[in-house]
């Protein structure tokens, strides 16, 4: 187990693996259908998000959640470069018409943007495991992250789409 997971572990920190598998899925599974390209829906662009900040924000604030200054510090630049990066990939995605409707898709660039925030995390959590922040060296806040980095990411492709004047594909899609 490297550095920064092994002392994660040790102060208890350690998401479970239903947890990390929940990340790596998500992550995934937005990757591959956004590449495929699909019909853009006003829902798509919130539910995932939401649902990866509820649940990280479940996974920070559970069972004995103590945080230091430093853990704190930490895990909020990391929600910063989350939104950065994820702004970054809302600039980068395309949008275009199909039959009516709004698509959207993942252009190689996208997909280097999130594994931009990958590598950065990474980082970042071996930069807080030498500054003595366990709280923020492991894998916490990686939900809370991904969910900010893909609400940044929606702010930025929302109003773009808006602005094609090319109506959102039905929701029943």
């Amino acid at each position: 187990m490297g550095a920064p997971l092994a002392l994660a572990a040790v102060h208890g920190r350690f998401p479970s693996p239903v947890t990390i598998l929940l990340a790596l899925a998500g992550i995934a599974l937005v990757m591959w259908t956004r590449m495929q390209g699909q019909p853009l829906q006003a829902k798509r662009l919130l539910i995932l998000p939401a649902a990866f900040v509820v649940l990280g924000i479940g996974d920070l604030t559970g069972k004995n959640a103590h945080y230091t200054a430093a853990d704190l510090g930490f895990l909020i630049a990391g929600g910063v470069l989350s939104a950065v990066l994820g702004a970054a990939r809302g600039a980068t995605v395309e949008l275009f018409s199909r039959d009516g409707e709004l698509w959207q898709r993942y252009r190689p660039v996208t997909v280097a943007l999130w594994l931009t925030l990958i590598a950065a995390k990474v980082i970042l959590a071996m930069i807080a495991s030498a500054a003595g922040a366990p709280g923020a060296a492991g894998t916490n806040g990686l939900l809370l992250a991904i969910g900010i980095s893909l609400l940044a990411e929606a702010a930025v492709v929302g109003p773009r789409a808006l602005a094609t004047g090319v109506p959102f594909a039905h929701p029943t899609r």
